[in-house]
């Protein structure tokens, strides 16, 4: 006869090679979609010859995403320690399709708008994809995970920098018959996922640096990413550029230090950039070129012209969005299924309403808090719950964060990094007690 004192250890050894099995599953499967994301960015903006548009084929990025998605989400499947959280989210989106579907079947959206809103609750939800993803690896792994999206980061930021230096055309952040504002977004696909993209490989990096400190390379890392925010054009970037800083200086020294060291870092960049304005004939062209943009802006807007051009016009969006659901008895903002690829106003928070309903929206921001605000004072902890502040403000102001699926896995890993730090603060003083 077998010894049955042998079977429970048995199990567990079983049990222990199927988990590492599914854990390496999973974190190979994060290197090859990781790795490949660049080129496949890099081939769209090629195919498409940096055009924002054109055929769904060429989304070479979509393809890879979707594929890495999905492959996730199979190798979590197989381990069969998919948590409860993770089911509800499946619902929620699952829901939120539903809700497309019914649109669609009263007329509300054509065939190729329902793929489209589709794909877009598919990139709002793939962010919960990679954190039950991450969730799963030991500590090893996830750095090794977090040094390859940094690693990433810089081909991002380098292609934005060649792209100035070498004046390629389809790098360009603004196209048309006559370049009427300046800038680069490199391999990327749209400059606003380019800006989503460096806030939040800024705010990485930055947690980076709360971990382990400065040194010489994460130093040339931030200045890349900064020369990268300037040389990109947008508004977005250069106001998430100086955000993250903020969260970073919160949560290292506190606000009124920070609040110091702010303000003498801000005049120190504010004196550079017009040293550079003045002594650097090509900068000063494209900053007098994204002026004149401004300014004609600005001088056919209507009412309100200064959040027009803050804004970049999202608040007249916003108020042509308002009427057509004051036509509809605003059924939409209960039960969601508006179609926001015909009338996007380009602003998170007001889009993720209409898509999903403001009961489901708030049940997707519940989720999305806890993330990010985590019980714990040391630097990690107290960055996150920073920079979750930030994320907000950006996403509801400029949009393209959370509906973009290049900046996923990076806001992604930053809240896995943080609730590990949580858990482990916790264990410590459960252990104290």
């Amino acid at each position: 006869m077998i010894d049955s004192t042998i079977l429970p250890c048995d199990s567990k050894i079983r049990t222990s090679a199927w988990d590492n099995s599914s854990r390496t599953a999973i974190w190979l499967t994060l290197l090859v979609g990781i790795t490949l994301s660049p080129l496949a960015d890099f081939m769209s903006v090629y195919a498409l010859k940096g055009q924002v548009g054109g055929d769904i084929a060429a989304r070479y990025s979509l393809f890879v995403r979707g594929g890495l998605v999905a492959g996730l989400i199979v190798a979590m499947l197989f381990s069969g320690r998919v948590r409860l959280a993770n089911w509800r989210i499946c619902l929620l989106a699952l829901v939120v399709v539903i809700m497309s579907c019914c649109a669609f079947a009263f007329d509300e959206m054509t065939s190729r708008e329902f793929v489209e809103e589709v794909i877009v609750i598919a990139k709002v939800f793939s962010f919960f994809v990679y954190v039950a993803a991450l969730s799963q690896l030991k500590d090893a792994q996830l750095e090794k995970v977090e040094a390859l999206l940094l690693a990433t980061l810089l081909v991002y930021t380098l292609a934005i920098v060649a792209g100035a230096v070498f004046s390629i055309d389809i790098f360009r952040s603004y196209r048309g018959e006559t370049q009427i504002r300046a800038g680069y977004k490199g391999i990327i696909y749209a400059q606003n996922e380019a800006s989503a993209l460096l806030l939040s490989g800024l705010g990485l990096a930055f947690l980076h640096i709360v971990q382990h400190g400065w040194s010489g390379r994460r130093m040339v890392l931030v200045a890349t990413f900064f020369v990268a925010a300037f040389l990109l054009g947008t508004k977005g970037a250069l106001i998430s550029s100086f955000g993250v800083i903020a969260a970073y200086s919160f949560a290292q020294y506190g606000v009124l230090k920070a609040s110091v060291r702010l303000a003498v870092v801000v005049a120190l960049m504010v004196v550079l950039a017009i040293a550079i304005y003045f002594l650097m004939p090509s900068v000063r062209q494209a900053v007098d070129l994204s002026i004149q943009y401004f300014s004609y802006q600005s001088d056919h807007a209507g009412g309100d012209k200064i959040a027009t051009v803050l804004m970049s016009g999202r608040n007249l969006k916003f108020s042509n969005v308002w009427e057509d659901l004051s036509s509809r008895g605003f059924l939409p903002l209960l039960i969601g299924g508006y179609p926001t690829v015909r009338y996007p106003i380009e602003m998170d928070g007001p889009d993720f309403m209409l898509i999903m309903g403001i009961p489901i929206f708030c049940l997707y921001m519940r989720d999305l808090f806890r993330l990010y605000v985590r019980a714990g004072e040391d630097h990690v902890t107290s960055y996150g719950k920073y920079f979750f502040v930030l994320l907000l403000l950006v996403s509801c102001s400029a949009g393209h964060v959370l509906t973009s699926a290049i900046v996923a896995p990076y806001l992604a890993t930053i809240a896995d990094i943080v609730r590990r730090r949580s858990a482990g603060e916790l264990g410590v003083v459960i252990a104290q007690r």
